[in-house]
């Protein structure tokens, strides 16, 4: 009878999911004889990819170990055979937890199980999702990512549950995902040749609350500052995530967005319509705009907009904190706009962090994000939110995502029991960061059941309020 229901589950999933996105459906679903493909690694060094800590990052101590990778339990086509690659522990705050995500890097371009519709990457991320219980917050979130922002053709990483053995020995249920990057169509950017020093190019960076502790690192990533007016929670700055060849390249892009940020909030907030000029170095008046073409000829509104409904609708707390990043394309032919994707990190959403968990109220607005926090103030901001929710409420988003969760709770229970049998402190010692009712859960099953009720009552309350 289970495998009857996930079956049932199934079809009528890939029924809705269709209308959204039929050339991506199927890779929403999970496996139907509920079983993951398999991804095991090899390597001599095995403590350096299990045993880092957050300190280690910061005094530079976690480097790839070379590894061999092999994918198996899955299609023909699919199979890697002992890979030669390196490999490294990943994260932040996570590598605090006994449970590591982990960096792939294969000698050699790889397919990972037809993600990306098989494009080839050296790098590969195997997110541990140790925080969530349900296991199941990044494969939602991601689903909506790709309903929200990927129809609209803005970037959003693609991803496939797998389970994941090091040394021989079983290591739980992972999240098989891509880096973060600019690399062949990961974003939409160009490239920066070797030798590329001009300004002309693409950026792909991340406003980032760990940005002072990259600068400290002794292999960190570039990083910028820039005051943003009219944020009142504490500021962050931004770490620089491709590959810039020159310093006079992180100084054009923190020039770029200093002033994108002040032509943004002249618009929202005193109704005064300014622009960029066209090499991009100073702001001039603009009295011909109205505020909202002001603001929208230096940021992509429609990518604004549909990242604020997808935090807005998932409450994630981190976007007023990292994981936010922003493209700019400003080689021959990009249209020199801020624009918001590659969504990432829902491990924290989904109302179970304390002073986070009420499926109501407002939060992004709030979150001291300096982009969404301030275009939250603009009506005619608003009206594009209320109009867009319209569109994905009349595609049946929210009830593809909620069909999502039973569907892989159906499909790969048996897979996350064994996710905990070999992870059982996470069940029996709870999490400092969470919500009570969360700490008092004893399966993974209660976790699934409050995130489907949580999600429930969040789109009730927003459709109360952006369908006014």
């Amino acid at each position: 009878m289970k495998r009857l229901l996930s079956a049932f589950l199934l079809i009528c999933l890939a029924l809705q999911l269709s209308r959204v996105q039929p050339a991506a459906a199927e890779g929403w679903l999970p496996d139907r004889n509920g079983e993951l493909p398999v991804i095991s690694i090899v390597t001599d060094d095995l403590a350096y990819v299990t045993g880092p800590t957050r300190e280690t990052k910061l005094q530079g101590g976690i480097s790839y170990v070379d590894a061999t990778v092999s994918v198996g339990g899955c299609d023909p086509e699919d199979v890697i055979d002992a890979a030669p690659a390196q490999v490294k522990a990943r994260g932040n705050y996570t590598l605090e937890y006994p449970k590591k995500s982990i960096r792939i890097k294969f000698s050699q371009k790889q397919g990972m199980l037809g993600l990306h519709d098989g494009a080839e990457y050296r790098s590969w991320v195997l997110l541990a999702e140790w925080k969530d219980l349900s296991m199941l917050h990044s494969p939602v979130g991601y689903y909506l990512s790709h309903a929200i922002l990927g129809s609209d053709g803005y970037y959003v990483a693609d991803c496939r549950n797998v389970e994941v053995w090091l040394n021989g020995e079983y290591w739980g249920v992972y999240l098989l995902t891509e880096q973060q990057e600019v690399k062949d169509g990961r974003t939409r950017l160009p490239e920066i040749g070797k030798d590329e020093s001009s300004t002309d190019v693409g950026y792909f960076f991340e406003y980032d609350a760990y940005y002072a502790e990259e600068k400290n690192a002794p292999d960190g990533d570039p990083v910028f500052e820039v005051y943003h007016s009219g944020t009142a929670q504490e500021q962050y700055g931004y770490t620089i995530k491709s590959d810039i060849r020159s310093d006079r390249q992180r100084r054009f892009l923190a020039g770029y967005v200093r002033r994108a940020h002040q032509i943004f909030y002249e618009a929202v907030v005193n109704g005064r319509s300014f622009a960029m000029n066209a090499a991009g170095t100073s702001v001039v008046p603009a009295d011909g705009l109205t505020p909202q073409q002001a603001a929208g000829s230096v940021v992509d509104l429609r990518s604004l907009t549909d990242m604020y409904i997808l935090h807005e609708l998932t409450r994630n707390p981190d976007v007023g904190w990292s994981s936010f990043y922003i493209t700019l394309d400003m080689s021959e032919g990009g249209n020199g706009l801020l624009t918001f994707e590659a969504p990432w990190d829902f491990d924290s959403a989904f109302g179970i962090r304390a002073d986070y968990e009420s499926a109501e109220g407002w939060y992004v607005q709030h979150s001291g994000n300096p982009w969404l926090s301030l275009a939250a103030r603009a009506e005619w901001f608003q009206a594009m939110v209320r109009e867009r929710w319209a569109e994905l409420r009349e595609a049946g988003v929210p009830e593809q995502a909620l069909a999502l969760i039973g569907a892989h709770q159906a499909a790969l229970a048996d897979a996350y029991a064994r996710n905990y049998e070999r992870w059982p402190e996470r069940i029996r010692d709870g999490n400092h960061e969470l919500i009570d009712e969360l700490n008092a859960c004893t399966s993974q099953q209660e976790a699934v059941d409050y995130l489907h009720r949580w999600l429930s009552a969040r789109v009730a309350w927003l459709d109360g309020m952006w369908s006014r």
